[in-house]
């Protein structure tokens, strides 16, 4: 009952903005209007970041179809690809993603592919969702960049964070991740799961800093 409430308020908010006297002044000035109040996450204002090309000097783009992460790319000054067919759920165009991705490079030196499926999935507790999802991804995004790409690429392939299908949330476990290319050497792992990586011994730390394993 208490969260109805709170999502009727949340709804009824978008009618009482549109028609707010501040964000017919907003709009005036060209500013962003207020368009509806949230109250799952706190106000505050958008952190400073540095541009990922002053910091890294690579001109980078991402691919998602989440609205957070297409956020912070533009927050780092990173390009924000619109490829018809992305989407956050099973539909998702694997395929056009990659195609999208790999041309992409042709005036980019990196480019993020983020695929939200197998979260989605996690966050449902569906163990067939996430397994086609991680499937697709293998086979059309993977499987196309590794066969299309040039003896120049590089990849690094992870998830950002556990979504286990059991918990139906985020977790903090280190997660697996595989780093493919010109200049990587195997170090005896056949698969990329959690067993399998989490017994090579092999772990970064803070998280962030795999970048340079990537690019350096």
């Amino acid at each position: 009952q208490g969260s109805r409430f709170v999502r009727a308020l949340m709804l009824s908010s978008q009618d009482v903005l549109a028609k707010h006297p501040v964000n017919a002044a907003r709009v005036a000035r060209g500013d962003i209007p207020a368009t509806m109040i949230w109250l799952f996450w706190g106000s505050g204002t958008p952190p400073v970041m540095p541009a990922f090309k002053l910091h890294h000097g690579l001109n980078a783009v991402m691919t998602s179809a989440v609205d957070l992460l297409n956020g912070l790319a533009q927050m780092a000054q990173i390009d924000v690809l619109d490829i018809p067919g992305v989407t956050d759920g099973l539909d998702n165009d694997y395929a056009a993603q990659a195609a999208g991705a790999l041309k992409s490079l042709g005036d980019h030196d990196l480019v993020v592919v983020h695929v939200e499926a197998p979260d989605e999935a996690g966050h449902s507790g569906s163990v067939e969702d996430k397994v086609e999802a991680i499937q697709r991804i293998d086979r059309d995004v993977i499987g196309q960049i590794l066969s299309r790409g040039n003896e120049e690429l590089r990849v690094l392939i992870m998830p950002d964070h556990p979504t286990p299908v059991i918990k139906r949330t985020h977790t903090a476990e280190p997660v697996p991740f595989l780093l493919w290319g010109n200049g990587f050497t195997g170090n005896g792992a056949h698969r990329l799961t959690e067993a399998e990586a989490g017994g090579t011994g092999l772990f970064i730390e803070p998280g962030h800093e795999i970048i340079h394993n990537l690019i350096s």
